[in-house]
């Protein structure tokens, strides 16, 4: 009898250790359940009311369903930064969740478009951005923890192409479980394999439920040519996921902690344009008309949050008729909860669309 005692002990201290197993959400952000076939460009403010009004990429669920023919689209586009979705309840994926990085293009005007979370591929003859662009095909820097959470980084430009985006950055938390029977995908994008540019890398998933179980597949390769893999980790008391990786590098691991980002991420904004206040959304991109070369520079305003202040900004311009230059801004000024700056951009001879970066040291 004594073996049975003990196994029936150690059945009791399993169930026990999965009830503390917690993903932290409120709830405030009611029920995700998508269930219409179709792509839908997820986006918080569409939703009525709309969602994450903390605006720090982290949603509070009560459930999460995709259903069968439902593709969700998490795009930098849209969303800045790795997104975080918590749930109280349980969480079934039969749909797809796509965070693949845009493919690279000939004749591209702009950088190819990452995942929610990633990082843009390189135009002509440019290195792609992000910690692992370079010289051709991104590579993925994350550890196997996936803590930090960020994405893929892109791929290099070409002769006459541009390289391939990163793959974003997801991370998914149950109070009970993840059931994947369809598709999560942080793929890089790919590039044209005669055009000297390199695929994007692979972004992240990271899926952490007392129980995780499903026949679906979870991948995150990256795109050709030269992208490296991303990575794919399991965090749970009892694995039962049968689906496929497609090769890429997984870890698996006991819950320990979510290691939620401790503030709202990084954000900066064109706030203004020749003394005219503009509001782009979330919006990565802005756009500049075509001015006369007798112009006067413009003054453009910067705003920033949660970036250090004293950082330069960086404008990137990319015109119509090819031409491209690189604008800085004063040093950032104010708190690290906002921060204002201003550049002066020079003419350009045709209407063009621009970048706003920015490199700093982490405290």
């Amino acid at each position: 009898m004594a073996p049975k005692l003990a196994l029936v002990m150690f059945a009791i201290a399993l169930a026990l250790r999965a009830q503390d197993v917690s993903s932290g959400s409120t709830g405030v952000d009611g029920a995700l359940v998508l269930t219409t076939p179709g792509t839908i460009t997820f986006d918080p403010r569409t939703f009525s009311p709309p969602l994450n009004s903390a605006g720090d990429n982290v949603y509070h669920f009560t459930r999460i369903q995709i259903a069968t023919g439902v593709t969700v689209k998490l795009s930098a586009k849209l969303l800045r930064g790795p997104i975080f979705w918590l749930s109280q309840g349980p969480v079934q994926i039969d749909g797809v969740i796509d965070l693949n990085g845009e493919d690279g293009t000939a004749a591209a005007r702009v950088p190819s478009n990452a995942g929610a979370g990633g990082y843009p591929g390189g135009l002509y003859r440019r290195p792609g951005y992000g910690p692992g662009a370079g010289p051709r095909g991104g590579i993925f820097t994350g550890n196997q923890f996936l803590v930090p959470l960020f994405g893929g980084s892109g791929g290099a430009g070409g002769e006459d192409c541009s390289g391939g985006a990163g793959g974003g950055a997801l991370l998914i938390s149950s109070s009970t479980s993840i059931t994947v029977n369809g598709t999560i995908s942080a793929n890089g994008g790919n590039s044209a394999l005669t055009c000297g540019a390199g695929g994007g890398s692979g972004g992240a998933i990271r899926l952490v439920a007392p129980a995780i179980d499903g026949s679906g597949t979870l991948v995150a390769i990256g795109g050709k040519p030269d992208g490296g893999h991303g990575r794919v980790r399991l965090e749970t008391l009892a694995n039962n996921m049968g689906g496929s990786t497609n090769d890429t590098p997984m870890t698996m691991g006991k819950p320990l902690g979510l290691f939620l980002p401790p503030s709202p991420p990084a954000s900066i904004r064109i706030a203004g344009v020749a003394g005219v206040q503009v509001d782009l959304g979330s919006k990565e991109l802005f756009r500049l008309p075509q001015m006369k070369p007798t112009s006067s520079p413009v003054t453009i305003t910067i705003e920033a949050r949660f970036v250090p202040p004293g950082t330069v900004v960086e404008l990137e311009f990319f015109a119509e008729d090819g031409t491209e230059q690189i604008v800085k801004s004063t040093p950032l000024e104010g708190t690290l909860e906002r921060s204002t700056a201003t550049a002066s951009v020079p003419p350009m001879g045709a209407a063009s669309v621009g970048y706003v970066k920015a490199n700093w040291k982490q405290p």
